[in-house]
């Protein structure tokens, strides 16, 4: 049985002609189009098979993240579950508090139905071809990060870690979704698992995360957790923003 080669990504990247610029692309976030977006999922196709299937090559430092996005999202509806049950417990609520109450329906149904249909997609097995292949996401895979200039260019490495490959085009699309609202997302959802031969499954599982009323949920915990400095009125305006962004593109 041949040894494993321990080495860092960096060096692996490097031997396989991969760039680290250490430097943000930050000239490339004007003008994204829909073709754009298109040719940046053939760029992270090209990552991901680079560093594929990499078995005999143990890299050292990247932890393994495999699920764990799922996990945080269950998480985030049990915790926002318990706490409507002590806003109502409450005789007086703050301002935050009470706009959570009267909104929340409408997010928490989407975040469990979004869960519900992980959960029918073959989600254990997508997990098990994960770690059977090895796979390593890149992370950051938006514009001012990853780059196909005669070859691929990588700035930062900091979110890189084992994981399904899916969140590598998750991101991509959550991050177009953010800052574009004339992209076509099934046709980018499509061509993603096209090109990485995922199947109806990767496909269901993409669409369930993205349609997660992630900005709601983690406002919520922000406030829970304290997270931050903020006066209520901060949390409020907060809450506003998340509602803006989760309330376009939805796909399920």
């Amino acid at each position: 049985m041949a040894e494993s080669r321990i080495i860092s990504l960096e060096q692996y990247l490097n031997e396989s002609n991969i760039r680290l610029t250490n430097n943000s692309f930050d000239n490339v976030l004007e003008n994204i189009t829909e073709n754009k977006v298109l040719e940046q999922i053939d760029t992270i196709y090209g990552f991901h098979k680079s560093v594929l299937g990499c078995n005999s090559i143990i890299f050292k430092s990247i932890p393994n993240k495999i699920g764990k996005t799922v996990e945080k999202y269950k998480i985030r509806i049990k915790n926002l579950k318990r706490d409507l049950k002590g806003f109502k417990d409450k005789s007086t609520l703050n301002e935050f508090e009470n706009m959570v109450l009267k909104t929340s329906d409408n997010y928490l149904s989407r975040a469990e139905k979004c869960i519900d249909i992980v959960n029918r997609c073959n989600y254990i097995n997508l997990v098990k071809r994960s770690m059977q292949r090895f796979e390593i996401c890149l992370g950051n895979t938006y514009f001012d990060n990853l780059r196909n200039s005669d070859g691929l260019e990588i700035n930062s490495l900091k979110k890189c870690a084992y994981n399904m490959l899916e969140m590598d085009g998750i991101y991509l699309i959550n991050k177009v979704k953010k800052n574009k609202n004339d992209i076509d997302l099934e046709k980018i959802i499509n061509y993603f698992c096209k090109i990485e031969q995922f199947d109806k499954y990767s496909n269901n599982f993409i669409r369930a995360l993205i349609s997660y009323p992630h900005a709601y949920m983690k406002c919520c915990e922000r406030y829970r957790l304290s997270k931050k400095q903020w006066d209520i009125n901060e949390y409020v305006m907060s809450l506003n923003r998340a509602m803006k962004l989760d309330c376009n593109d939805i796909i399920l």
